[in-house]
Protein backbone atom coordinates (compact mmCIF):
# COMPACT_ATOMS: atom_id res chain seq x y z
CA UNK A 1 0.00 0.00 0.00
CA UNK A 2 1.59 3.10 -1.29
CA UNK A 3 0.54 6.68 -0.02
CA UNK A 4 -0.52 8.28 -2.65
CA UNK A 5 -3.69 5.59 -2.46
CA UNK A 6 -4.55 6.84 1.19
CA UNK A 7 -3.36 10.73 1.04
CA UNK A 8 -5.51 13.53 0.36
CA UNK A 9 -5.09 15.74 -2.52
CA UNK A 10 -4.83 19.17 -2.99
CA UNK A 11 -4.37 19.54 0.60
CA UNK A 12 -5.24 23.00 2.49
CA UNK A 13 -1.83 24.34 3.17
CA UNK A 14 -1.14 28.12 4.13
CA UNK A 15 1.82 30.86 4.37
CA UNK A 16 4.24 31.71 6.99
CA UNK A 17 2.48 35.38 6.72
CA UNK A 18 -0.93 34.14 7.27
CA UNK A 19 -2.51 35.54 10.04
CA UNK A 20 -3.25 33.05 12.94
CA UNK A 21 -6.92 33.76 13.20
CA UNK A 22 -7.09 32.73 9.46
CA UNK A 23 -5.32 29.56 10.15
CA UNK A 24 -7.38 28.61 12.69
CA UNK A 25 -10.61 28.88 11.26
CA UNK A 26 -9.39 27.31 8.39
CA UNK A 27 -8.01 24.08 10.46
CA UNK A 28 -11.68 24.23 12.25
CA UNK A 29 -13.88 24.27 9.00
CA UNK A 30 -11.39 21.54 6.94
CA UNK A 31 -11.71 19.63 9.83
CA UNK A 32 -7.84 18.90 10.00
CA UNK A 33 -5.41 18.69 13.13
CA UNK A 34 -2.46 20.68 10.62
CA UNK A 35 -1.75 22.86 7.78
CA UNK A 36 1.51 22.63 5.74
CA UNK A 37 2.87 25.89 5.47
CA UNK A 38 4.46 26.47 2.01
CA UNK A 39 6.09 29.29 0.21
CA UNK A 40 4.80 31.42 -3.11
CA UNK A 41 6.63 28.20 -4.98
CA UNK A 42 3.92 25.58 -3.06
CA UNK A 43 7.46 24.06 -1.18
CA UNK A 44 7.02 22.60 2.33
CA UNK A 45 8.75 24.71 4.57
CA UNK A 46 6.93 23.78 7.61
CA UNK A 47 3.77 22.80 9.67
CA UNK A 48 1.11 23.83 11.97
CA UNK A 49 -0.89 22.51 14.43
CA UNK A 50 -3.44 22.59 16.57
CA UNK A 51 -0.92 22.13 19.25
CA UNK A 52 1.27 25.26 17.71
CA UNK A 53 -2.44 27.11 17.59
CA UNK A 54 -2.70 26.61 21.19
CA UNK A 55 0.77 29.17 21.86
CA UNK A 56 -1.50 32.38 21.50
CA UNK A 57 -2.32 33.71 24.70
CA UNK A 58 -6.24 33.22 25.58
CA UNK A 59 -7.73 35.33 28.04
CA UNK A 60 -8.88 34.06 31.53
CA UNK A 61 -12.45 33.49 32.37
CA UNK A 62 -12.51 35.10 35.69
CA UNK A 63 -15.06 32.02 36.66
CA UNK A 64 -12.62 29.74 37.03
CA UNK A 65 -10.36 31.92 39.50
CA UNK A 66 -10.75 32.40 43.49
CA UNK A 67 -8.70 35.20 42.93
CA UNK A 68 -8.72 37.72 39.84
CA UNK A 69 -6.84 35.82 37.17
CA UNK A 70 -3.26 37.83 35.95
CA UNK A 71 -4.38 39.97 32.93
CA UNK A 72 -1.85 38.06 29.69
CA UNK A 73 0.96 40.49 28.23
CA UNK A 74 -0.37 40.56 24.49
CA UNK A 75 0.46 38.30 22.71
CA UNK A 76 3.11 39.11 20.19
CA UNK A 77 1.87 36.14 18.39
CA UNK A 78 0.27 36.88 15.17
CA UNK A 79 1.52 34.74 12.16
CA UNK A 80 1.67 31.22 11.14
CA UNK A 81 5.66 31.77 10.63
CA UNK A 82 5.73 32.47 14.39
CA UNK A 83 4.26 29.47 16.02
CA UNK A 84 4.75 26.60 12.85
CA UNK A 85 7.17 24.09 12.95
CA UNK A 86 10.32 24.48 10.32
CA UNK A 87 11.63 21.73 8.33
CA UNK A 88 8.85 18.56 9.05
CA UNK A 89 8.86 15.51 8.68
CA UNK A 90 7.72 14.81 5.47
CA UNK A 91 6.90 11.72 2.85
CA UNK A 92 7.18 11.18 -0.83
CA UNK A 93 3.36 9.93 -2.96
CA UNK A 94 5.45 6.51 -3.17
CA UNK A 95 6.16 5.71 0.13
CA UNK A 96 5.25 2.71 2.07
CA UNK A 97 2.50 3.29 4.62
CA UNK A 98 3.72 0.50 6.96
CA UNK A 99 6.60 2.39 7.36
CA UNK A 100 4.30 5.29 7.73
CA UNK A 101 2.05 3.42 10.13
CA UNK A 102 5.58 2.95 12.18
CA UNK A 103 6.10 6.83 11.98
CA UNK A 104 2.96 7.69 13.35
CA UNK A 105 3.01 4.95 16.27
CA UNK A 106 6.68 6.10 17.18
CA UNK A 107 5.60 9.79 17.21
CA UNK A 108 3.43 12.58 18.16
CA UNK A 109 2.43 13.66 14.62
CA UNK A 110 -1.42 13.06 13.54
CA UNK A 111 -0.74 13.86 9.79
CA UNK A 112 2.52 14.77 7.22
CA UNK A 113 3.12 16.28 4.36
CA UNK A 114 3.13 14.58 1.28
CA UNK A 115 5.99 16.10 -1.84
CA UNK A 116 7.63 15.63 -4.57
CA UNK A 117 10.83 16.88 -4.36
CA UNK A 118 9.51 19.88 -1.84
CA UNK A 119 6.48 20.95 -3.77
CA UNK A 120 3.41 19.81 -1.92
CA UNK A 121 1.13 17.05 -3.55
CA UNK A 122 -1.04 16.28 -0.43
CA UNK A 123 -1.38 15.28 2.96
CA UNK A 124 -1.94 11.40 4.81
CA UNK A 125 -2.91 11.65 8.67
CA UNK A 126 -3.28 9.04 10.91
CA UNK A 127 -6.91 8.67 9.96
CA UNK A 128 -6.33 8.03 6.42
CA UNK A 129 -3.84 4.80 7.19
CA UNK A 130 -6.68 3.98 9.98
CA UNK A 131 -9.54 3.91 7.03
CA UNK A 132 -7.45 2.16 4.77
CA UNK A 133 -7.03 -1.15 7.15
CA UNK A 134 -10.27 -0.80 8.26
CA UNK A 135 -11.10 -2.01 4.29
CA UNK A 136 -13.55 -5.06 4.32
CA UNK A 137 -12.27 -8.25 3.61
CA UNK A 138 -14.32 -9.34 0.71
CA UNK A 139 -13.47 -6.08 -0.92
CA UNK A 140 -10.20 -6.74 -0.41
CA UNK A 141 -10.09 -10.16 -1.94
CA UNK A 142 -12.22 -8.75 -4.61
CA UNK A 143 -10.07 -5.87 -5.55
CA UNK A 144 -6.45 -9.13 -5.52
CA UNK A 145 -8.46 -11.75 -7.48
CA UNK A 146 -9.34 -8.77 -10.12
CA UNK A 147 -5.60 -7.56 -10.17
CA UNK A 148 -4.70 -11.55 -10.49
CA UNK A 149 -6.53 -11.66 -13.66
CA UNK A 150 -5.42 -9.47 -15.45
CA UNK A 151 -1.80 -9.86 -14.59
CA UNK A 152 -2.17 -13.06 -16.12
CA UNK A 153 -2.21 -15.20 -12.53
CA UNK A 154 -5.68 -17.14 -12.90
CA UNK A 155 -4.19 -19.93 -11.22
CA UNK A 156 -3.60 -18.05 -7.99
CA UNK A 157 -6.37 -17.55 -5.41
CA UNK A 158 -6.72 -15.74 -2.06
CA UNK A 159 -8.46 -15.84 1.28
CA UNK A 160 -8.93 -12.73 3.24
CA UNK A 161 -9.57 -12.45 7.61
CA UNK A 162 -9.16 -9.54 8.95
CA UNK A 163 -6.98 -8.01 6.82
CA UNK A 164 -4.65 -10.85 6.41
CA UNK A 165 -4.17 -12.34 3.03
CA UNK A 166 -3.24 -16.25 2.25
CA UNK A 167 -2.35 -16.84 -1.18
CA UNK A 168 -2.98 -20.22 -2.51
CA UNK A 169 -2.28 -21.27 -6.42
CA UNK A 170 -0.31 -23.84 -8.24
CA UNK A 171 2.70 -22.14 -10.32
CA UNK A 172 6.34 -21.60 -10.30
CA UNK A 173 8.26 -19.98 -7.71
CA UNK A 174 8.66 -16.65 -9.24
CA UNK A 175 4.24 -16.76 -9.98
CA UNK A 176 3.53 -17.14 -6.08
CA UNK A 177 6.29 -14.32 -5.39
CA UNK A 178 4.67 -12.31 -8.21
CA UNK A 179 0.81 -13.27 -6.48
CA UNK A 180 2.12 -12.40 -2.87
CA UNK A 181 3.35 -9.20 -4.32
CA UNK A 182 0.02 -7.78 -6.13
CA UNK A 183 -1.37 -8.92 -2.37
CA UNK A 184 0.78 -6.89 -0.31
CA UNK A 185 -0.01 -3.85 -2.63
CA UNK A 186 -3.43 -3.78 -2.05
CA UNK A 187 -5.32 -1.04 0.01
CA UNK A 188 -6.21 -2.68 3.34
CA UNK A 189 -4.07 -5.29 3.38
CA UNK A 190 -1.99 -5.69 6.58
CA UNK A 191 0.10 -9.49 6.17
CA UNK A 192 0.41 -11.56 3.43
CA UNK A 193 0.95 -15.51 3.68
CA UNK A 194 2.19 -17.79 0.92
CA UNK A 195 1.82 -21.60 1.53
CA UNK A 196 4.31 -22.98 -0.46
CA UNK A 197 2.42 -25.92 -1.38
CA UNK A 198 -1.46 -26.42 -1.23
CA UNK A 199 -2.77 -28.67 1.75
Amino acid sequence: MLVREIMTSPAHSVHEGTNLETALKLMATARVTCLPVVDDAERVVGVISEADLLKADLEPDPRAHVRPARQPAESRLTTVGQVMTAHPHTVRQDSDVAVLAHTFATTSFKSVPVVQGEVLLGVVSRSDVIRALARSDQDIAAEITRTLAETGLVAWHVEVHAGVVQVRGNGSDRERAAATSVAQSVKGVRHVTSPVADA
